[in-house]
């Protein structure tokens, strides 16, 4: 896109919060969509509030002191990405009339596209994350979002049906067994097993335990729960099991990574498996 020149995605995830939940305030350094999966928020800028219906795409921009007020009926799911921005078109309006928010629209190019780039990894295509993000980007400043809704690859039945168990039960903190995941899907737990290494390359225990480890990053980057609450609410026996678990995972502690966000650095990257949205 002439004129148009930033960085790709440096960092694109999901978070997941229970009732009630906020984050903030923050001061953050580049750029940001978020993307309104499940529930309702409001967005809080600069002293201003800015409702996101479920479905809404919010743009953050650096330089501000900003939150989020979560659903306070029902949890919350985002998608989110950061990027950096160094120039414009010159036929774009300037940044500070760029929308803050933008409601969903049937057959929306954006949320299909913002889907797209939550699936990337480290193998992806610098080419493709460039022209996605270049669309997705002029799209949402200058409204032209009007697109069909692509289908997307299934896996195997038993797969889908334990990884919607897991979606259901990752905000109840209750115990979850691979005998439970079985009986979801249908198969004995030795099939389910084979199943899963084949779709997801992980187990089916691992990929919760991955799950679980996930959304607690995603809490402790952007929300103010306590890491004890934390712990708790992602299923963990003790906060100490916890804290073990998390710095395998991350190689840094709950509060170390709680700590560098509010700083105004990057969360590190998720180890969770291909998610569905």
């Amino acid at each position: 896109m002439t004129g148009l020149y930033f960085s790709t995605p440096l960092l694109s995830s999901v978070a997941t919060y229970p009732p009630g939940a906020s984050f903030g305030p923050r001061q953050l350094r580049d750029w940001e969509f978020v993307w309104l999966i499940e529930g309702d928020a409001v967005y809080h800028r600069a002293g201003v509030d800015y409702p996101a219906r479920e479905g809404s795409i919010v743009l953050c921009r650096p330089n501000a002191t900003d939150g989020f007020t979560w659903d306070g009926h029902r949890r919350t799911r985002h998608g989110f990405f950061h990027f950096s921005i160094v120039r414009t078109p010159t036929s774009w309006p300037a940044q500070d009339l760029w929308p803050v928010v933008r409601h969903a629209e049937n057959n929306d190019l954006l949320r299909p596209l913002f889907n797209h780039i939550l699936t990337w990894d480290a193998r992806s295509d610098v080419t493709q994350k460039r022209a996605a993000t270049a669309l997705f980007l002029s799209a949402f400043v200058t409204g032209c979002v009007s697109a069909q809704n692509p289908a997307h690859e299934a896996w195997p039945e038993p797969v889908e049906r334990a990884w919607a168990l897991i979606m259901e039960r990752i905000d109840d903190a209750q115990p979850l067994a691979l005998d439970d995941l079985a009986r979801a899907a249908c198969v004995s737990p030795e099939h389910l097993c084979r199943l899963f290494q084949r779709a997801t390359g992980r187990a089916p225990m691992e990929t919760l335990r991955l799950a679980r480890l996930d959304r607690a990053a995603q809490l402790l980057a952007r929300s103010n729960f306590p890491v004890g609450e934390i712990a708790r609410l992602c299923g963990f026996a003790s906060a100490f099991h916890f804290s073990r678990s998390f710095r395998a995972a991350f190689h840094m502690s709950p509060r170390e990574v709680r700590a560098a966000v509010r700083a105004g650095n990057t969360p590190p990257l998720t180890p969770l498996v291909h998610t569905r949205f």
